[in-house]
């Protein structure tokens, strides 16, 4: 008899128990993954993967929510969808709490059972799990951490919570407790080391294969490299960033071929792809992409497609700012607007497929160029800008860092966290109606999920300016 450690898997709720069992064909337990060798850790590590396609998270929220709370996108169809965002409403902030932490526990489970004696693996098999773990748990944790907190530095009132710590897993209600959130520091310094620890295990994978539906170095390098220009430990960011990227433009792809890079029909994985959720048939099906998919949402060219959002006057004005600029090309023109094209639904045989590009080198590029600054950071910048098409010569100041941001990632989730980190008041487009969001606004922080405060008997704290 051997001691195996089994969870199930039962609508999205992980459990776990402890028991001595034979198991002589595991294919005859459907519900459970049994964690005694590579395969049964793979199979929890591969639904933490599979949790980043969730339309909770980067198949959309993700994507979408930071750009129409800020300025990059107008709502054009009222759906009930983002209305609330799109005018900074109360409690209209993003929400990832629930999904994530089942990601994290997950994650834990690999971590701290791999090690169990009765489980046969070769040390190099488990080292790279562990280190995929700790890359995925880290991930899920910056998010978590930049959308419910503040980052170090860029407290409001002395405000420095940030999100639960938990690097053991829950398995069972036996070991589930009430906790307190950790401080932002906390969290920053527990993602560090699982960074840190990752990138002494992971592979190096060539950028836009197969490979980077998986964690690798460049990826956790690239990743920590955010995670210190967040924390505005810039010579950290720029050094990690440096690791990740050629630095010369080379891994870049040129301007003349930018556009049809996001093509899912020709490339499986964006070529700049270093980290990219692998969007497989059985994960949507075609109602699942018609109701939530991002190709749903802001395109028109599919049957079934609700396109409700276009980019915004601003955001299109910013781009036609410059001359040469290859990414006017990623939208069409209709009735409604400027219909964004970088997610054409287009992957395999199903409408709506796609893949989402999580991590992407040209980000290293725009890191390196902020965190240097002005003089050190400019070959940076202007590489990258040169791969979008743009004149040289620019300086790397913050702004001009954040004009490419701006840009680069339309559509990918990153404009509201940029702003957010740099402790600035929130734009809005003129379209929406509303004014700016002040920084030192409360609605900058979202509304914590009410039903984990009260599972909680008062352990877990609302955000400021929530009753």
């Amino acid at each position: 008899m051997k001691k195996l450690l089994y969870i199930f898997l039962m609508g999205g709720i992980l459990l776990t128990s402890c028991t001595d069992l034979d198991v002589e064909n595991k294919a005859s337990l459907p519900q459970e993954v049994v964690l005694a060798d590579a395969e049964g850790f793979e199979a929890v590590l591969f639904s933490a993967y599979e949790s980043v396609n969730d339309f909770g998270y980067y198949g959309q929220t993700m994507m979408i929510g930071p750009e129409i709370l800020a300025d990059n996108m107008e709502l054009v169809q009222l759906t009930g969808r983002y209305e609330q965002e799109y005018v900074n409403a109360l409690n209209s902030g993003i929400n990832i709490w629930f999904n994530r932490y089942i990601g994290i526990n997950e994650c834990n489970i690999v971590i701290n059972t791999i090690d169990d004696d009765y489980v046969t693996m070769e040390q190099e098999t488990r080292d790279v799990l562990v280190a995929e773990a700790k890359f995925l748990r880290a991930l899920f944790y910056h998010d978590l951490a930049k959308v419910y907190g503040y980052e170090p530095g860029q407290e409001v009132n002395g405000f420095n919570s940030s999100v639960i710590l938990r690097t053991e897993p829950t398995l069972g209600l036996s070991n589930a407790d009430d906790r307190a959130r950790a401080t932002n520091v906390e969290i920053y310094e527990q993602i560090e080391q699982d960074l840190l620890d990752a990138i002494a295990d992971l592979p190096v994978v060539a950028a836009g294969s197969s490979d980077v539906a998986r964690a690798n170095r460049t990826a956790a390098q690239l990743l920590l490299a955010r995670v210190y220009l967040y924390w505005g430990r810039n010579g950290d960011a720029a050094n990690y960033a440096q690791q990740a990227i050629a630095g010369d433009g080379s891994d870049l792809v040129a301007a003349g071929d930018y556009v049809a890079s996001w093509d899912d029909a020709a490339f499986t994985f964006h070529p700049e792809s270093v980290f990219e959720s692998d969007l497989r048939i059985p994960d949507w099906n075609s109602v699942d992409g018609a109701n939530n998919s991002l190709h749903s949402l802001l395109m028109n060219d599919t049957g079934g497609s609700q396109f409700i959002i276009t980019a915004s006057d601003e955001l299109i004005a910013e781009i036609e700012s410059q001359a040469g600029d290859v990414r006017r090309g990623l939208f069409n023109t209709e009735a409604l607007g400027e219909e964004f094209t970088k997610w054409q639904g287009n992957k395999g045989t199903v409408p709506f497929q796609e893949n989402i590009p999580i991590l992407r080198l040209s980000e290293g590029y725009l890191i390196a160029a902020e965190a240097l600054g002005p003089g050190a950071g400019d070959p940076f910048l202007n590489a990258f800008r040169a791969a979008r098409g743009l004149a040289g010569g620019v300086s790397a100041t913050v702004n001009n860092v954040l004009r490419e941001k701006r840009i680069e990632y339309m559509a990918e989730g990153h404009r509201w966290f940029d702003l957010k980190r740099l402790g600035r008041n929130i734009p809005k487009p003129a379209a929406a109606g509303v004014d700016p969001l002040p920084y030192n606004d409360f609605k900058i922080l979202p509304r914590l999920p009410q039903s984990e405060l009260e599972l909680s008997d008062g352990v877990l704290v609302q955000n400021p300016g929530y009753n």
